[in-house]
C-alpha cells in the first residue's frame, strides 16, 4: 500500500468484477473508522455497483442476495441453451438483479443526496462498425490483460476509444442505474450488448479500468482502491493507492463461487484494519 492523508475529497473505485467486493470489504472498516467523507467518487466496471450500494446504505442486504444467487447457480456456462430462448451464460440477469436488489426509490434519493458518483463507459471509434468495436474492445482487454503491471493502462485509448462519464444523480429511476452500471461493465457476450441512442457502449475499463487520471491534486487528495496487485505504484502527489495485501480469491466472472466472494469482502476488510492502523501511527 501507498498512504498519504486521510483526508480524501475523492474516492476512486477500479473495476474488476467480483473483485470489487474486496473494495466493499476495505471501505467498511475505514470509512467509520476515519470518518471519511468524499465530495467526488469516480468508479467503473463492477467498482460502481459496489460504490453505489455503498454511498446508498444498501451494501449489507445486496450483499446477502448476491451471494445467495450465487449459491443457487451450478455454472458459468449453459451450452444447453444454445437451443433454447434463455441466455447461454447468465451473468447478465444475475448482475442487473442484484443492482435492482440494493437500489429501490428510496436508496436512489439517497445516492442523489451523496457524494457526486461519475461513472465511466467508454465509447468506440467513430469509424468503428458494431462488429469491429467489438473485436476492438477483446484486442484491448486482451493486451491489458497481458501487460498486467501496469495500473494506469491505456490501450483502448490508443485504438480510438473514448471515455464517456455520466453522474449517478442523472438516473431517474433505479432501472436507468441499473443500465448505466451495465453499461461501464459491458463485455458480450457475457453481459448483453448496451446501446444509447444508436451508439455502443462496452466496459469503462477498456479507456481506464483505475479512473483518477485526471484528477488534479488541487482538486484535493485521492483514495483509490483497486482491486488486484501491482509490481509497483506510481508515486503521485495527492494520491493515496490501496491494494489487497495478498490475491483475491474471487474470479471476477465466477458466478457460481459465493465462498470465494465472501473470502475477498474478509481480506479487504483485513486489509482496511491494517490500513487504518498504519494512517493513526502515522498521525
Amino acid at each position: 500500500m501507498e498512504r498519504s492523508s486521510a483526508n480524501f475529497d475523492n474516492v476512486v473505485f477500479a473495476g474488476g468484477g467480483n473483485r470489487c467486493f474486496w473494495q466493499a470489504g476495505f471501505w467498511s472498516v475505514v470509512a467509520p473508522a476515519l470518518e471519511l467523507r468524499p465530495r467526488r467518487v469516480r468508479a467503473v466496471s463492477a467498482g460502481s455497483a459496489i460504490a453505489c450500494a455503498l454511498f446508498a446504505g444498501t451494501f449489507e442486504h445486496g450483499f446477502t442476495g448476491y451471494k445467495q444467487a450465487l449459491a443457487n447457480n451450478a455454472r458459468n456456462l449453459y451450452l444447453r441453451n444454445l437451443l433454447r430462448e434463455e441466455p447461454v451464460f447468465p451473468h447478465g440477469g444475475m448482475y442487473r438483479s442484484a443492482i435492482l436488489s440494493s437500489i429501490d426509490e428510496r436508496a436512489l434519493s439517497r445516492l442523489h443526496q451523496g457524494p457526486e458518483i461519475n461513472v465511466l463507459i467508454s465509447r468506440p471509434p467513430g469509424w468503428a462498425s458494431p462488429r469491429m468495436a467489438l473485436l476492438l474492445g477483446a484486442l484491448a482487454l486482451g493486451v491489458d490483460i497481458w501487460g498486467r503491471g501496469t495500473i494506469h493502462s491505456s490501450t483502448g485509448s490508443r485504438i480510438g476509444f473514448k471515455p464517456l462519464y455520466r453522474s449517478v444523480r442523472e438516473c431517474e429511476t433505479p432501472e436507468a442505474l441499473a443500465d448505466l452500471v451495465i453499461a461501464s461493465s459491458c463485455v458480450p457476450p457475457l453481459t448483453p450488448q448496451v446501446r444509447s441512442d444508436g451508439m455502443i457502449l462496452l466496459d469503462g475499463g477498456l479507456v481506464s479500468n483505475v479512473p483518477a487520471e485526471d484528477l488534479a491534486q488541487e482538486q484535493g487528495c485521492s483514495l483509490i482502491l483497486l482491486t488486484r496487485q501491482f509490481p509497483s505504484i506510481p508515486d503521485v502527489p495527492g494520491r493515496t493507492y490501496v491494494q489487497p495485501s495478498q490475491p483475491i480469491p474471487a474470479g471476477a466472472w465466477d458466478y457460481t463461487d459465493e465462498t470465494a466472494v465472501q473470502s475477498t469482502f474478509d481480506l479487504g476488510r483485513r486489509d482496511g484494519e491494517h490500513f487504518c492502523t498504519t494512517i493513526r501511527r502515522a498521525g
